[in-house]
């Protein structure tokens, strides 16, 4: 239990009297604990402290990130927002006091305060005052946790104390989560030598995973997918030709039209990527993706026959693209068709191939080429020729 953990956060909330909001606190700070994304960690940071302190926004700021993931208030919920190139660090700024000093500071009157800086974000929301809160570590300094209130408010030593101690259960949760991270991007740069390897074998193919993995994620994304589902994504799509390392690369090399044995040897790479990932535990949520991104709705795909809401989601999603990259890249046996020719054939494919929906949330993307600069740049990238 956190309490049992934690037995200096059970002392100070003690004398508090709202057992509820005790509960909440307990619950959230715990929360913390087990969140490895940083965005779901501050909404949890959030939840926490509301139960102390009236919270109007909440922001962390991380040594050495650039990026500042900013928490507002709005409508009664929390709207996460990216501060690029935040100065919140800035010499004569607040939280640059709070850091060095290495202990919580607040600011009861942000308008007539002369002191400090900050952020132009304070004066946009309307912010009155604040509570700067340093991560500690150790005696390592991690980041700093901003309470933004609308209102001027004195904030007591008692309720600055438990504050204080929910910040360094999140300095903790934060180091896990950086730790996460890393071994993720050494995972990935380990899926991309996979990828890389498949390439290596079928030089006309090369950058199509990448493409792939980057279009995918595009079109899930508007979707609403989690994170997690993102992130089997992005080792699905990565890997989803990784199969292909047991196909000769006669058949994949070959100019003329396949023969049937040749064909069903293709047909077997998705079943081969499976087993090849299927016993690697960071991969099993893209096992589904490598597996059935060849199934067709209509359930004359391969290799398990599957049709309609049978074939997973990312499945389907990395289907379409999958379609659209081969037929915009040349191929041993044919030219690259256009990026128009494509789309038609894909429309003419919805429902049958392709799930409508799926397949119509793409046509609408590539209906935006001139709008969507990052749109454009990936269809430009698949259209182009794959060979020098």
């Amino acid at each position: 239990m956190l309490d049992e953990e934690h037995p200096e956060l059970a002392q100070d909330i003690s004398a508090l009297e709202d057992k509820a909001a005790i509960e909440d606190l307990l619950a959230n700070t715990k929360g913390i604990l087990e969140s490895l994304d940083l965005g779901s960690m501050l909404t949890r940071l959030a939840e926490a402290l509301a139960s102390l302190i009236e919270i109007d926004a909440l922001s962390l700021k991380l040594q050495n990130v650039a990026e500042e993931i900013l928490l507002v208030r709005k409508s009664g919920r929390f709207k996460r927002e990216m501060v690029y190139g935040s100065r919140i660090m800035g010499e004569a700024s607040f939280s640059r006091s709070a850091m060095e000093s290495g202990r919580p500071l607040v600011v009861e009157d942000i308008g007539s305060d002369t002191a400090f800086s900050f952020p132009s974000y304070v004066k946009r929301e309307g912010f009155r005052s604040l509570v700067a809160v340093p991560l500690l570590s150790g005696a390592r300094r991690t980041g700093l946790v901003t309470i933004y209130m609308r209102k001027k408010a004195p904030v007591s030593s008692q309720v600055l104390a438990i504050i204080s101690i929910v910040a360094s259960v999140t300095a903790a949760a934060v180091e896990n989560s950086q730790l996460v991270r890393q071994l993720e991007t050494n995972y990935f740069s380990t899926v991309e030598a996979l990828a890389a390897a498949i390439e290596a074998k079928d030089p006309y193919t090369r950058g199509h995973s990448k493409r792939v993995t980057q279009f995918a994620i595009l079109l899930a994304e508007r979707f609403g997918v989690s994170d997690v589902e993102i992130r089997n994504l992005r080792y699905g799509a990565t890997l989803h030709d990784i199969g292909k390392i047991g196909v000769s690369g006669k058949i994949l090399n070959k100019e003329g039209r396949l023969t049937t044995e040749e064909y069903e040897a293709i047909k077997r790479h998705p079943a081969i990527g499976e087993n090849i990932i299927g016993r690697v535990d960071f991969l099993q949520g893209a096992r589904p993706i490598v597996r059935s991104h060849h199934e067709r709705f209509d359930g004359s795909g391969y290799p398990d026959g599957l049709r309609e809401e049978e074939i997973p989601f990312l499945a389907r999603t990395v289907a379409v693209v999958d379609f659209f990259d081969a037929l915009t890249s040349d191929r041993p046996y044919r030219k690259a068709y256009s990026i128009e020719q494509t789309i038609q054939i894909i429309r003419g494919g919805i429902g049958g191939e392709f799930d409508p929906m799926v397949a119509k949330e793409f046509l609408e993307i590539s209906s935006c080429l001139t709008k969507d600069p990052q749109v454009s740049e990936l269809l430009s990238g698949a259209a182009a020729p794959a060979m020098p």
